[in-house]
């Protein structure tokens, strides 16, 4: 490598160790964010329920009077608490996902806690099945994250032997198919890994990491090819960088709510919540994530090769130029 192509490699460095300040400072965080709770009651109760907690902006919170479309709720990933008020008595049920973070569910319950308690009610809360450990939510969360890894690492791999761009149609071809081949074998062994620590049935996990492996390599690839080697830094940056609150544990609701809006669109979190709706949801939701990721490979294999296309163009218009000159100094010297 050139010395000019490792002042990249520096501020790469250099950047994920700001970033990674930053981001665990201002993240990184145990409190919700306008974390949605669907309260279950008559109409008018309801709504003042729902005013009174959207005030502190930790919690945002809609209204139903039927508790099975609550429960709906829950269990696709909608609410993180359902709260059934029950007017002929004094106390209410709060409904909670067993899969869900128990720190976020504690932070959720505690301030419905206090609501219901500045109006002279008491809770009682269950878990809805299913339950999982810790170790089944470390692996969902961490499963889309090694998945994205494996094809920056892979691209980057790639973009070491062959340089980081593709100069004619048919390598850009071949760029394309191996990523498709590294996703697949990728999200094979992590699928298997994955179905053998949690439920969830492999296939589903098999599709969904091996889509997230796509997006990744594809994004990875599109950047190099429109920036050169300083693809590759902003690559990192938007492919891992941003995932590192889900790495540390913070689930989406415990994010800001401006980040957790931009983020919620990126390669990592998609394949997040995929895995999640395979793991935990019965699929409930999947589609969604996986068109996301879809649109991610789709968009950025048509961008590199826009920016192949381009490239030709600039070189052929370059060389019709030398020639140009080249022919009029011919001219001046006869």
């Amino acid at each position: 490598m050139s010395g000019r192509r490792w002042v990249p490699l520096a501020l790469v460095v250099v950047t994920q160790v700001v970033g990674l300040v930053l981001v665990s400072a201002l993240v990184v965080g145990d409190d919700p964010h306008e974390a949605p709770v669907t309260i279950v009651a008559p109409a008018v109760v309801g709504q003042a329920l729902a005013d009174r907690a959207d005030a502190a902006g930790i919690l945002d919170a809609s209204t139903t009077q039927d508790r099975r479309e609550g429960v709906d709720r829950l269990e696709s990933g909608a609410a993180t608490a359902v709260v059934v008020v029950d007017l002929a008595t004094e106390r209410d049920l709060v409904l909670v996902p067993g899969s869900q973070d128990p720190q976020l569910t504690a932070a959720v319950v505690a301030h419905v806690r206090a609501l219901s308690a500045s109006l002279g009610r008491t809770l009682d809360v269950e878990e809805v099945p299913p339950r999982a450990s810790v170790l089944d939510r470390r692996v969902v969360d961490l499963a889309p994250l090694a998945a994205v890894a494996a094809g920056m690492l892979g691209v980057a791999a790639l973009a070491w032997w062959r340089g980081p761009q593709a100069r004619t149609a048919q390598d850009g071809v071949r760029r394309a198919a191996a990523s498709v081949v590294l996703s697949a074998v990728v999200g094979l062994a992590l699928a298997i890994a994955a179905a053998a620590a949690t439920s969830g049935p492999w296939l589903g996990w098999w599709l969904v990491l091996g889509a997230t492996t796509l997006a990744a390599c594809a994004v990875a690839q599109a950047l190099l090819s429109v920036l050169d080697v300083w693809g590759l830094a902003v690559a990192i940056a938007v492919l891992l960088l941003t995932a590192l609150p889900a790495l540390a544990g913070t689930d989406p609701w415990q994010q800001p709510v401006a980040w957790r809006s931009v983020t919620s669109w990126l390669p990592h979190a998609a394949g997040l919540d995929a895995a999640r709706a395979v793991a935990f949801r019965q699929g409930a939701g999947v589609a969604t994530s996986l068109g996301v990721l879809v649109a991610w490979v789709a968009a950025s294999f048509a961008t590199s090769a826009l920016a192949r296309r381009e490239r030709r163009r600039d070189e052929e218009s370059s060389r019709s130029d030398d020639r140009g000159d080249g022919h009029v100094e011919h001219r001046r010297t006869r």
